[in-house]
């Protein structure tokens, strides 16, 4: 019979991680990144939740049913036997339990008592774990609480900030039209209302810096304590087989916040008043929660002596959290503040482990990736160049990290205005890539791929064609049908053969691929609405762009659902439609719609991006299509090559395209 502890339930054996576990969950990962698969394909594929994958993939101990599955899914059939040898093996090698007492070593009170000392040890630690994941859950929630406070304060700050603009405004221009009368009362009110307007503009502005810092902060600290509850949890686990529940599912529901209600005799500036009050209320308060559990953060465990101080800006623990933070922002659609936190961290990592660890050059690579993802090709590919020789000369040449970094180097050339010489590059980088990493690599598929796209740009689509055409059958042997990479595969050669003049064959190619897209990747993933997209654009050079406009407006609300309303994708897909509606013999309309869109391509862009650039151009064109304002079109046209001229440099090929177009 299992003894039991305290009356609780049965304990089964304890059993500590050792190599072995840490070898076979770093194999298994090996496995995933090689196959290219996310936990959502891969949990579909061998039956089980990404909570759980994520566990055994984190250090658990599998089962063997998983490692069987997980091989099954993520390596090649003609290797599957021998990888699952041996991941079997070392899972074998982890379930053997270490010796609890040295050889040799006396038992003292015999073997009952041996055990019942590890027990209740065992009981002590548990308690302790328990204790402290359930204070980084409390902490979490409170976290978790200021940042949603935060994230709906800055969207009222800046609805607020819009109203004021244009308050203040209208009380410009009635002050103007009150000016050419004599003084009066009117004109008084209108002054004294001018400048609480402006004044209140100033404290909301300053409130939404206040907002936007908190929200920073609270990401920051959910990174720490998301990596402390994976930490504890792992724990917890270890120490308590068979107890399948966990604190972490009785996490507290964050209540609504109170509305509150002020009755005003002013409902235009005594409320914005009552508005400003209470962000700056929340402000206070989320300050001191986000304060308070930075402050817990960093006082040391008791008995427990910290080499790296938690808040040391530059201890390894820090740049690493840190550095997941900036990779979370830039993959979730923020390119432009991703620059700004990898640039200091290229900084901090350079002082504490010096130029040339691998370390300082990942963060060096991210934030390349990132300007370039920001609209600054040029910059990009300065960076990439000059990072390339650091690579080869501390990895060495044929080191999977400066392979890859040659590859990034080659696509910034080609989004600089290279692509000739990018694919050269590409030419000359494949049959590297091939020989360190194998012909069938998802990196080796991913430089052909970038490759047969580059000579499409280039000018040679059917022989692009000729180049995706095999690929997508080496990635559906390699990989498998529904690999995202031989989808993506599939959607290049359905545009190449757009480009190459067969549009029919391009719009039934793929019709038939974004079923596929959506069953695989589900409806919102960013691939599955790239499909929809290039489907309204094939559609739109058929000559049919009164559907492409249908397809294009189903397809918004789903853009602005998965991306939100200021992603770069979402920006493009709303260019598509007006230039499609411009195209359709409706220019008016067209230019309605790009008034709206240039101000939000600036505001979220920039006003040198390539993309607001372009959206400029695509209007110009539409207002010069209506004929009765060709002078009105002259003339954007004309600031429109300075602006580019001056943000990209003369020999732009969107340069050349205005300058033809005037």
């Amino acid at each position: 019979m299992t003894p039991k502890v305290g009356g609780g339930r049965p304990w089964g054996p304890i059993r500590a991680e050792g190599p072995a576990a840490r070898k076979l969950a770093e194999v298994l990962r090996r496995h995933v990144d090689g196959s290219g698969k996310t936990l959502a394909v891969l949990s579909g594929e061998i039956s089980m939740s990404k909570a759980q994958t994520g566990v055994y993939l984190a250090g658990k101990l599998p089962t063997q049913a998983f490692i069987v599955a997980l091989i099954r899914a993520t390596v090649r059939p003609e290797l599957r036997e021998r990888r699952q040898e041996e991941a079997l093996a070392l899972r074998d090698q982890a379930m053997r339990p270490a010796p609890c007492t040295a050889p040799g070593a006396p038992v003292v009170g015999g073997l009952g008592a041996g055990y019942a000392v590890e027990l209740a040890a065992a009981q002590a630690r548990q308690i302790e774990t328990y204790d402290r994941l359930t204070r980084a859950l409390e902490q979490r929630a409170e976290v978790e609480r200021a940042k949603s406070n935060s994230d709906k304060l800055v969207m009222v700050l800046l609805n607020m900030i819009h109203q004021l603009d244009r308050r203040v405004t209208d009380l410009v221009q009635e002050r103007d039209q009150l000016l050419a009368r004599p003084r009066s009362e009117a004109l008084e009110d209108a002054e004294r209302k001018l400048a609480r307007a402006e004044e209140q503009e100033q404290r909301a502005r300053a409130e939404l810096r206040r907002a936007e810092e908190k929200q920073r902060q609270a990401e920051t600290l959910e990174a720490v304590l998301q990596d402390q509850l994976r930490r504890l949890t792992d724990e917890l686990d270890r120490l308590r087989a068979g107890d399948t529940t966990s604190p972490i599912d009785t996490l507290p529901a964050l209540p609504d916040e109170p509305q509150e209600h002020h009755a005003s005799t002013d409902p235009v500036g005594d409320d914005i008043d009552a508005a400003l009050a209470h962000a700056s209320q929340v402000n206070d308060e989320d300050n001191t929660t986000l304060n308070r559990v930075t402050s817990q953060l960093n006082e040391p465990a008791a008995g427990v002596v910290q080499d790296n101080p938690p808040d040391n800006p530059v201890s390894p623990a820090s740049l690493n959290i840190r550095y997941s933070h900036a990779l979370s922002v830039r993959e979730g659609g923020d390119p432009k503040q991703a620059v700004d936190l990898f640039d200091a961290l290229i900084g901090d990592y350079t002082r504490a482990q010096g130029p040339d660890h691998p370390d300082t050059l990942a963060a060096r690579c991210n934030h390349a990736l990132s300007v370039r993802e920001a609209g600054y090709p040029q910059h990009s590919f300065a960076l990439f160049d000059r990072l390339v020789p650091d690579y080869a000369r501390t990895q060495g040449s044929d080191h999977p990290d400066t392979l890859n970094t040659r590859y990034n180097y080659a696509v910034s050339m080609a989004e600089a205005g290279g692509t000739k010489r990018s694919v050269a590059l590409l030419e000359q980088l494949i049959p590297e890539i091939a020989r360190v990493q194998g012909p069938d690599h998802l990196h080796t598929l991913k430089a052909r791929y970038r490759h047969a796209v580059g000579v499409r740009e280039a000018g040679d689509p059917k022989q692009s064609v000729a180049l995706l055409e095999e690929l997508t059958l080496d990635c559906t042997r390699a990989l498998d049908s529904d690999h995202p990479a031989t989808l993506n595969a599939h959607y290049s050669l359905a545009a190449s053969i757009r480009e190459a003049g067969d549009l029919k064959s391009s719009i039934d190619l793929l019709e038939k691929l974004i079923p596929n897209f959506t069953r695989v990747l589900g409806p919102d993933h960013p691939s599955t609405l790239g499909t929809r997209y290039g489907h309204a654009m094939s559609t739109a050079k058929f000559g049919d762009p009164k559907r492409a406009i249908d397809l294009l407006e189903d397809l918004l609300p789903d853009y602005t659902r998965a991306f939100g309303a200021d992603h770069p994708k979402t920006l493009r897909a709303r260019h598509s439609h007006a230039v499609s509606v411009d195209i359709a013999g409706d220019p008016k309309r067209a230019i309605s719609l790009f008034d709206v869109l240039i101000p939000d391509y600036t505001r979220v862009q920039g006003p040198d991006h390539l993309d607001t650039l372009r959206t400029r151009y695509s209007q110009a064109v539409s207002v010069g299509k209506t004929g009765a304002s060709e002078w009105r079109a002259i003339g954007l046209f004309h600031e429109l090559l300075l602006d580019s001229t001056r943000a990209l440099g003369p020999n732009h090929s969107h340069v050349l395209r205005i300058r033809a177009h005037l």
